[in-house]
């Protein structure tokens, strides 16, 4: 009837083929899903041709969030601060 053809596990995994961290963990969990975030990120950038917008369509969610998600990845990986415009100081800049 409504029948689904089954996808072999050996051409799903070429395709989709995404790295999974090892477990047992050796530092801080956060890092660890920090660092996959940023690795499904990028292989959705590169599967979007680096187009922003339709690497969030691919992830499931708008492109606001994925510039939100960048921002803490990097935040938290990489420590740069957080970037200052008008809308997150309430509409004017501090000195």
């Amino acid at each position: 009837m409504n029948e689904v053809p089954a996808v072999s596990a050996t051409v799903r995994a070429a395709t989709l083929e995404l790295p999974v961290p090892p477990f047992p963990w050796t530092e801080n969990v956060e890092f660890v899903l920090a660092r996959y975030e940023r690795q499904l990120i990028n292989h959705a950038l590169a599967n979007a041709d680096h187009v922003k917008r339709r690497a969030a369509m691919l992830l499931g969610i708008s492109r606001y969030a994925l510039e939100r998600r960048l921002i803490r990845v990097a935040q938290l990986l990489d420590g740069t601060p957080a970037p200052k415009n008008k809308a997150a100081t309430g509409g004017t800049q501090s000195s």
